[in-house]
C-alpha cells in the first residue's frame, strides 16, 4: 500500500469520526458538512433520502424535536462503529461499510451497517459523504430511535 492510500484512508476516518461525533452531540449543520453539497444521507423506512446539506440538517433537527417531544430525551447518545472496510475506487473516491450500534443511557437501542460513497472535496481536501446509506437491522425493546412498525 502506497502512502497517498494511507493517507485517504486515515482521511476516511477521520470523515467517520467526525459524523458521529457531530450526530452524538446534536450538531446537524456540522453533521451536514460531511457531506458533498448535493451529499445523500439515505436513512430508509421510514426516514427516507434526504438530498442537499439543508435538507440534511433540517431533517435531523425534525428527528431530535420528535424524540425531545416524547419527553424520553436519552442522554447520552453513543454511536459506535466498527468493523470498518474501506475500499479505494481510485486516489479520490471510495466505497465504506461498517456497522453501527447505538448506545443511550438505557444501553444499546439499534444497530445495524451503513454503506458510503465517500469523495476527496478538491476545494479543501476533506473527504465527503457522496452518499450514507443507514440500515438499521435490528433494536432493543423500547427503542427510543427505530422504527418498530
Amino acid at each position: 500500500m502506497e502512502r497517498t492510500e494511507l493517507i485517504a484512508r486515515e482521511g476516511i476516518r477521520d470523515l467517520l469520526g467526525r459524523y458521529t461525533w457531530a450526530g452524538d452531540t446534536g450538531r446537524s449543520a456540522e453533521l451536514a458538512g460531511c457531506f458533498t453539497a448535493e451529499g445523500v444521507l439515505d436513512a430508509g423506512v421510514p426516514g427516507g433520502a434526504w438530498e442537499g446539506r439543508a435538507t440534511i440538517t433540517a431533517e435531523l433537527d425534525a428527528v431530535a424535536a420528535r424524540v425531545a417531544a416524547t419527553g424520553d430525551t436519552p442522554s447520552p447518545v453513543n454511536h459506535h462503529v466498527s468493523s470498518v472496510l474501506i475500499t479505494m475506487n481510485d486516489p479520490t473516491s471510495a466505497t465504506v461499510r461498517s456497522y453501527f450500534c447505538v448506545y443511550t443511557d438505557a444501553g444499546a437501542d439499534h444497530w445495524g451497517r451503513y454503506r458510503d460513497d465517500v469523495v476527496m472535496d478538491a476545494t479543501d481536501g476533506h473527504w465527503r459523504f457522496a452518499r450514507r446509506t443507514v440500515r438499521v437491522t435490528g433494536y432493543a425493546p423500547g427503542s427510543r430511535f427505530a422504527d418498530q412498525g
